[in-house]
């Protein structure tokens, strides 16, 4: 009877497991079908973007408008040409829809009538929140590796660097960057794969943006409305409990309202929004809110006016002698100080011993403080050589908080650069 019972098991464990690899073999070829290789050049990058060419990974979320979504990285907050391709299709040109300056997100446009017919949209799961321990698949395309699958588990919802990320221990490899991380069972895409911790680090330790905050931009795009994140004029400070907003800091119009020490309860009513991410999600295209605050040993309900939003999509900059100048890429920061965001190898501004991160003070005695300004300085001394003075972030007993340098710059191959590169 025993054995009869042990076999009677084995054959219902065996039946699992054939219904799990069918179900993943059903997940894979749909993601074949909405997912797209794309190829992104950079020539003048600002921030943390670099000059060259990169490939990432991208789905399909609107056919009818030729829309896909992928990592802000792969789709270049500098000035970029990208093209994409469906599998065993030839290149076409991509075109920027939108491009998150908070989330690690992108929503980019293929014509169309370049979407081959067999194509589908991906579906997004747009409530709740994905469950530790559930099964799921990266999709992308690994170090060249074209339409590749790797399955792991969802670790968590977690916190990193200021936004929330859904924790996998699923293989990402440069390539899976902007590709599903698809639920097993469901087949909804739970997240973007974004990044990971190198293997001589930690093992397993990878990250993907969660389609719900995903959701929220592509519906405010489909509106006709902007859902660039403002600019929250608070602070959080970290707490040893998962999962507790806690104001650190106010500035501005809520510096009044708001308090240090108050503990963000719910955002809209929803009591979920323990993260700055999901606050920031419910600013988006609103012009007010109301946050539930634990003050003390009561609670209090705040009405808040949401501050206007920032659109970086379209950066512009000035290119001079090799180098690129422009505003910070980090929201929040002073927009009249002008970064070296890029100094080309064996360029002039090199030569010169300018380096990125440096920031512009003076042209030939003359502030600058504004992007006009630069242009107009570097326009009326190019073909000379000037004296430029820069300041480098680093904390001196002179200086302060930086360190000045004067150097001489000869002045060439000035012009200015926008969304679509080099201006004409």
């Amino acid at each position: 009877m025993l054995v009869r019972q042990v076999f009677i098991a084995g054959l219902a464990l065996g039946a699992m497991a054939t219904q799990g690899h069918s179900q993943s073999l059903d997940v894979i070829e749909q993601a074949n079908r909405y997912t797209i290789k794309i190829i992104t050049a950079v020539d003048y990058p600002f921030g943390s973007d670099r000059k060259g060419t990169s490939r990432g990974s991208g789905f399909l979320v609107d056919k009818q408008r030729g829309w896909f979504l992928t990592n802000a990285h792969v789709a270049s907050k500098s000035p970029s040409t990208i093209r994409a391709s469906f599998k065993d299709r030839p290149y076409a040109a991509i075109e920027k829809v939108y491009v998150d300056n908070h989330l690690d997100l992108a929503v980019i446009k293929m014509d169309p009538s370049k979407i081959p017919a067999s194509a589908e949209e991906a579906k997004l799961k747009c409530d709740g929140e994905p469950s530790a321990g559930g099964a799921v698949i990266a999709f992308g395309h690994p170090w060249g590796l074209d339409f590749t699958a790797t399955r792991g588990i969802i670790s968590g919802t977690k916190p990193r660097d200021g936004e929330e990320k859904l924790q996998t221990d699923a293989a990402l490899n440069p390539g899976n960057s902007g590709g599903a991380l698809i639920d097993n069972e469901t087949g909804l895409i739970l997240g973007i794969n974004s990044s990971g911790f190198v293997k001589s680090l930690a093992e397993g330790l990878n990250f993907a943006v969660p389609a719900r905050l995903a959701c929220r931009i592509l519906d405010l795009l489909k509106q006709g409305k902007n859902p660039a994140p403002p600019i929250l004029p608070i602070d959080f400070a970290t707490t040893a409990r998962d999962r507790e907003l806690v104001i650190a800091q106010v500035r501005g119009d809520w510096a009044g309202k708001l308090l240090p020490g108050d503990r963000v309860l719910a955002i809209n009513g929803d009591d979920s929004a323990r993260f700055g991410s999901r606050v920031i999600s419910h600013m988006r295209g609103q012009t007010s809110l109301t946050m539930k605050l634990r003050r003390g040993e009561g609670t209090e309900d705040i009405q808040l006016n949401v501050p206007a939003p920032l659109d970086e999509v379209k950066r512009t900059g000035v290119h001079v002698s090799g180098m690129v100048v422009g505003r910070s890429t980090i929201t929040g920061y002073d927009p009249s100080v002008m970064w070296v965001h890029f100094v080309d190898e064996a360029s002039t501004a090199e030569q010169s011993q300018i380096v990125e991160g440096d920031q512009l003070v003076s042209v030939n005695g003359t502030s600058v403080r504004n992007l006009s300004e630069v242009l107009a300085a570097f326009k009326a001394t190019e073909g000379r050589e000037v004296e430029i003075i820069v300041r480098r972030p680093r904390y001196t007993l002179i200086s302060g908080r930086f360190e000045h340098f004067v150097r001489s710059l000869d002045v060439r191959d000035v012009f200015e650069i926008n969304e679509n590169g080099k201006r004409p």
